[in-house]
This record gives structure tokens, C-alpha cells and sequence, in this order.
């Protein structure tokens, strides 16, 4: 591999399933059938790293990831029952039947079926294994619309640091403010473990009948309505690589 940041490397299955070529396990079969070259090289040994900002990495004669490539960057509002993947083996509605570009672009992060509101893609892997790394800390907001009224009295008990009902995994703590009269409640994590909002209200009993992430990263969706998107600004990009900088 060309010499890089130790930071800035990634496992080369993760690498390849943030392409969407194929799933992580995948990826490992099609690395020891020798179908993968990175800077010209075959390489047979799963666990490797690379820098997706330099390394060339080829599938099966294409490349992916080209230091020459174009960088794009898309702010994405998420409708309901669209799904956030590059392949769907149920034929469901994905993200990225919305979006036209010649890019090969992926998610960053998840949203999961029923969740809208904002996502970010790109073809970026460098800023999107950054951003999903947790030491970076990027703050995720989230409106949660409930069945029943929330109360003032549980808010210590929401962003205290409570452990999940479902497993006993402790989440960190993050804020929270109650809006319309308790029937909804504006909430601001920094983590992403699976389904996490909608985990922290059930472990207070609560049902979340709807969910809008309305922020991620400071990005909002404006004036895009749903099924919408938008490049970012040279500077929305910028303000994404200072938050993901070694303090």
C-alpha cells in the first residue's frame, strides 16, 4: 500500500461494502478469489488496510476509489419505507433510486425503513469513515413523535445514560427538550448503535410512531422536501472535515 495516515486507513472488506460491491463477508470471499488488485497488486489476505483517498483499489477490472476521481457530496431528505442500502435483495425502494450521478456514491451511515429526514452521501471514503468512526463525535438530531405524553420528570432518565431495555448496552448522554406538549421530544445523540432512538424511549415504555432525524453533522434539510437532495457547499464540506480533526 502507498504510505498513509494510520487514521485514515480502513479494513479493505469494509472498504469495499461502503462501495456497495458486496457485504463485508462477501467482500472477504472475493478477496481470497483473488478478484481484488489495490495499487496493481492481487491480494489474497482479507484483513488488510487501505486509504481510500490514495490506494487504487480494482474489482474485477474496475477501479473504485481513483485519487483522480471527482469528490461529490449530497444531502439526501429520506422519505418513509425507503431503505438506505446500494442493493436490496426484496427489490425495495432504496436511497439511491432518488439521486441521479455519475458517481458511485454510498450512505453514510444508516437511517433505518421507517426513519426519515437527512442522510449524507458520497463517494468520499476517507470523510466517511471518519464521520461513522466514534471518536468523532458527530451529533445526530432526531424529533421523535410519541403515543403518549412525555413527561418533564423522565427527561434525567432519557439523556442521563441509560442502559436499553432489549440488551442492557448502555448508551451515552445526550440532550433532549420536550416539544408539543409532550407528544414529541427533540433529542441530540452522538452515538449510532441500531435503531438507538426509537430502543431509548421503548425502554421508558414509550411507542415512537414517528421519527425524523432533522440534523446530522449541523446539516439540515431546508427547504428540501422528502425524496429531495442537494450538493453540499465547498464550505458545508469543509465544516465536515474540521469536525472529524484530531483535537
Amino acid at each position: 500500500m502507498k504510505q498513509s495516515s494510520k487514521e485514515d486507513e480502513v479494513r479493505i472488506n469494509r472498504f469495499l461494502a461502503s462501495c456497495g460491491i458486496a457485504s463485508r463477508r462477501a467482500a472477504d470471499q472475493l478477496i481470497l478469489d483473488g478478484r481484488v488488485m489495490v495499487n496493481g497488486v492481487v491480494i489474497t489476505k482479507p484483513g488488510i488496510m487501505v486509504n481510500p483517498s490514495r490506494d487504487e483499489v480494482i474489482v474485477d477490472g474496475e477501479r473504485f476509489a481513483q485519487p483522480e476521481a471527482r469528490k461529490v457530496y449530497i444531502l439526501f431528505n429520506k422519505p418513509r419505507n425507503v431503505i438506505t442500502t446500494n442493493s436490496d435483495e426484496k427489490n425495495r425502494e432504496m436511497v439511491l433510486d432518488f439521486i441521479d450521478v455519475k458517481e458511485r456514491i454510498f450512505p453514510v451511515g444508516r437511517l433505518d425503513r421507517k426513519t426519515t429526514g437527512v442522510i449524507l452521501l458520497t463517494n468520499d471514503g476517507t470523510l466517511a469513515h471518519k464521520l461513522m468512526h466514534p471518536s468523532s463525535n458527530v451529533k445526530k438530531e432526531y424529533i421523535a413523535v410519541l403515543a403518549d405524553k412525555f413527561t418533564p420528570n423522565l427527561l434525567q432518565q432519557l439523556t442521563g445514560g441509560m442502559r436499553l431495555k432489549d440488551t442492557g448496552e448502555k448508551v451515552s448522554p445526550c440532550k433532549a427538550k420536550i416539544l408539543d406538549e409532550g407528544m414529541q421530544v427533540l433529542l441530540s445523540i452522538h452515538e449510532g448503535k441500531n435503531h438507538q432512538v426509537r430502543r431509548m424511549f421503548e425502554t421508558l415504555g414509550f411507542e415512537v410512531k414517528r421519527l425524523e432525524r432533522v440534523a446530522y453533522a449541523g446539516l439540515q434539510a431546508g427547504e428540501l422536501r422528502r425524496g429531495e437532495w442537494r450538493y453540499l457547499s465547498r464550505n458545508e464540506v469543509q465544516e465536515l472535515y474540521k469536525l472529524t480533526e484530531s483535537p
